[in-house]
């Protein structure tokens, strides 16, 4: 699988600026239809991250990766126009385990007018005990609300004869809006809603982006962002070398700036990357990407 492009932390996207050329009219008329969320992880957070040494697709470093858990909380989803008029807004949030198989269907907006509708935005942020549970079971939800995070994930890496487990629970609270993705090679903002049809959008999570050893995308196509594993594994090697890798220990190891980047950002350790990273994971329709802000 090709390495998703890094959401861009300093808060910028590429059609913000010109809604006109990003938009696309409605192939009809008039009269109303209905817009469809759903979310999948996709085969890495399905089926796993292999090693590969050339670092196209999967670590770069020789682990093999699996997940156990991906537990994730969608609230707020939203469809409005340019003009900021809200056609539909979710009045409920919802948590998944997107390890689950396939796609997940979060909620379906009926009765929207016939247009394009520019405006497309999320949150993923701590879970509510009311949340409509989607996947996963009830039990993961309670812990999720008991801890306040709105991210969990837990899973274990292997590199020859050595695997380290990890269960990591992120408290972020993030806003993902002007979602724009790639349709019949343009780029696309928010999505166009048909006379009659129901148009699908998918809030994909990348299990990959907690591994990116890049905060930001290298302007450079030539150095591209790779998945690295070995210093998470050096943070347990350094701390209790108990066999699990916590975020404290991640947050003791200091990055080392030949491998990670922080593209201008504040992440002096491990720990401190892979929580920046957590607020990459989610994107919009497969490989779209949306304005990442801090709520």
């Amino acid at each position: 699988m090709k390495l998703a492009n890094l959401t861009n932390l300093a808060l910028h996207s590429a059609c913000l600026a010109t809604v006109a050329a990003c938009g696309s009219d409605p192939t009809t008329e008039g009269g109303v239809g209905k817009a469809k969320f759903t979310t999948w992880g996709e085969a890495y957070i399905e089926d796993g991250i292999p090693a590969d040494p050339e670092g196209e697709a999967g670590f770069v470093d020789g682990w093999d990766l699996r997940y156990d858990k991906f537990l994730v909380n969608f609230h707020g989803i939203t469809v409005a126009d340019a003009d900021g008029n809200v056609g539909a807004k979710a009045s409920k949030s919802y948590f998944v385990d997107n390890t689950k198989p396939n796609r997940k269907q979060l909620i379906v907006f009926s009765d929207l007018e016939a247009k394009a509708w520019e405006a497309v935005s999320y949150q993923i942020k701590p879970a509510e005990a009311k949340a409509v549970v989607i996947s996963g079971d009830a039990e993961d939800l309670a812990m999720m609300v008991g801890a306040g995070y709105s991210i969990y994930v837990e899973g274990s890496a292997t590199k020859e004869s050595v695997t380290k487990t990890f269960h990591w629970g992120f408290t972020t609270a993030t806003q993902y809006e002007g979602c724009h993705h790639e349709e019949e090679g343009k780029d696309t903002l928010g999505i166009v809603v048909t006379n009659g049809s129901t148009d699908t959008s998918e809030l994909t999570t990348h299990g990959d982006h907690f591994f990116y050893d890049r905060l930001q995308e290298s302007p450079d196509p030539k150095i591209k962002t790779r998945l690295r594993f070995d210093e998470k594994a050096a943070a347990d090697d350094g701390g209790n070398a108990d066999g699990e890798i916590t975020l404290q220990e991640m947050s003791e190891l200091p990055i080392d700036i030949t491998k990670y980047n922080p593209s201008g950002l504040h992440a002096p350790s491990i720990g401190a990357f892979v929580m920046s990273l957590a607020r990459t994971v989610g994107h919009f329709r497969g490989e779209g990407e949306c304005k990442v802000s801090e709520l």
